[in-house]
């Protein structure tokens, strides 16, 4: 049972700095009116048992391992974190190569090893309905799209919480991360893993770009350096992230325009090659068509040249997926066993990868078809704008989500598309969902492991090293 809050705990929560909305001051009043009461709530304080524990040095923990997630925190800052002396009892953090889209559901879904969901966001078309799912109410009480990944951690926001996160990403991360500490504490008695997962370092993302990010990594760090001291040195602590983010102020894509002028019908359900489904949630680097199939290569090229559109794929009937942007068109194709990939540019270069090719011809890593390795892909590939993009793109338009865009475009840095109340209520200051190398680095990072300078998610499981749950 839970102590109720006192004048001095609000206080304590509204002094919290909360970015200001780029909105009319009306409309900004109407929304902290109906937000700023619940996510006071999440500044509840701790349970008594929690209170109680709270300064002595837990000497019967059962905690070996902790686990914490967190939602978009890009490789390059934690590096820069521990280099500067940030995060000093782990090892050195790692490249994770996170999935396309760079979403939290299709991401987690590969660390996991979980089947997939059913769409790239909680909104999405289902083609065998043929009608839009989920949405923001399904979001907050049933969520199928999160019901994988979930199931592994004990610790989580609510979903509301996870909502009002991107209206007030301050109060609420640090609400969080008081949370996780007391959560911690009270589960370390019986629970020898613990699995974490913090949200707010998304929003803080998205809302504050890197400075404000920066400053709650420090948060993090000196909390786990307080959870090392009370549950011991040999508590293993493991850390990553779902993917990267361009910490980038960010404006909205002419998409909607672009797709009107080419004469396509933005829709709910495909009934002609005019329609168009595009599911809108959050707002992030990539968009996903769904229409018939005889329109891709229509709507690819409506595309083309639309400001912030960095390239445009879908699959034919024989399993190539075309890449098309201003810069060229290419094919990318693998070998049934996806052990081998090839890109084909057939006009131009779309991805730039005429150099990667140069040098597995040089290593004699090109079979007589034109095939590479997928290890040497990955290797050549990661100092690019668009590490592991063969894989990454064939798996977009295949496996990754249970129904698969017939058209996804992928943004440059500066460039988002989504809810459109969203973008009215919300400024962006960094995003992610693109196929680019600098949305879609995560990091790993552990206090007793050490691990490759880059990986993919998939491979994530052996280092975690986790019990059967």
């Amino acid at each position: 049972m839970r102590r109720r809050r006192n004048a001095g705990d609000r206080r304590n929560c509204r002094r919290r700095t909360i970015t200001s909305f780029a909105m009319p001051s009306a409309t900004r009043k109407r929304v902290l009116a109906l937000a700023l009461p619940l996510a006071l709530s999440a500044c509840a304080t701790p349970a008594p048992q929690a209170l109680a524990r709270s300064g002595a040095p837990a000497d019967s923990s059962a905690l070996r391992t902790l686990v914490l997630m967190m939602d978009g925190v890009p490789y390059d800052l934690v590096d820069s974190l521990w280099r500067a002396g940030h995060f000093r009892g782990f090892q050195p953090p790692s490249r994770l190569v996170s999935a396309f889209p760079s979403l939290t559901g299709v991401a987690f879904r590969g660390i996991w090893q979980e089947l997939p969901t059913p769409g790239y966001e909680d909104r999405y078309f289902d083609p065998g309905e043929n009608r839009l799912r989920g949405g923001l109410l399904e979001h907050l009480f049933r969520s199928e799209q999160e019901s994988t990944f979930h199931r592994f951690v004990e610790v989580q926001p609510s979903r509301l919480a996870v909502s009002l996160a991107y209206l007030l990403p301050g109060p609420l991360a640090r609400a969080e991360l008081r949370r996780l500490r007391e959560e911690t504490d009270r589960r370390a008695a019986y629970d020898s893993t613990i699995v974490a997962y913090l949200v707010s370092t998304d929003a803080l993302a998205h809302r504050g770009g890197r400075d404000e990010l920066a400053t709650f990594l420090v948060e993090v760090d000196a909390m786990l350096a307080e959870i090392r001291a009370r549950h011991g040195a040999g508590l293993r602590i493991v850390m990553f992230s779902d993917h990267g983010n361009d910490l980038v102020p960010t404006r909205r894509v002419p998409l909607d325009e672009a797709l009107d002028a080419a004469g396509f019908r933005s829709a709910s359900r495909i009934e002609s090659e005019r329609d168009v489904v595009v599911p809108r949630f959050g707002l992030v680097g990539s968009s996903f068509l769904y229409a018939l199939p005889a329109a891709e290569p229509r709507i690819a090229e409506a595309l083309l040249g639309v400001e912030g559109v960095d390239l445009v794929v879908f699959a034919d009937e024989l399993g190539r997926v075309h890449v098309w942007n201003t810069r060229g068109r290419a094919l990318v194709e693998a070998t049934p066993d996806r052990s081998a990939y090839r890109y084909r540019m057939i006009q131009g270069d779309p991805l730039g990868f005429a150099p990667v090719l140069e040098r597995l011809h040089a290593r004699a890593e090109v079979d007589s078809n034109g095939f590479a390795p997928d290890s040497a892909w990955f290797r050549e590939t990661l100092p690019t704008p668009y590490v592991d993009a063969p894989r990454r793109i064939l798996q977009a338009v295949g496996t990754a989500v249970r129904y698969p865009a017939n058209v996804i475009v992928s943004y440059e840095p500066g460039f988002h598309y989504g809810n459109a109340a969203a973008d009215l209520v919300v400024p962006i200051n960094g995003t992610h969902g693109s196929l680019r190398t600098s949305s879609s680095i995560a990091f790993f990072m552990s206090t007793h492991v050490a691990t490759p300078p880059a990986l993919r998610g998939e491979e994530l499981q052996r280092y975690l090293r986790l019990p059967a749950r």
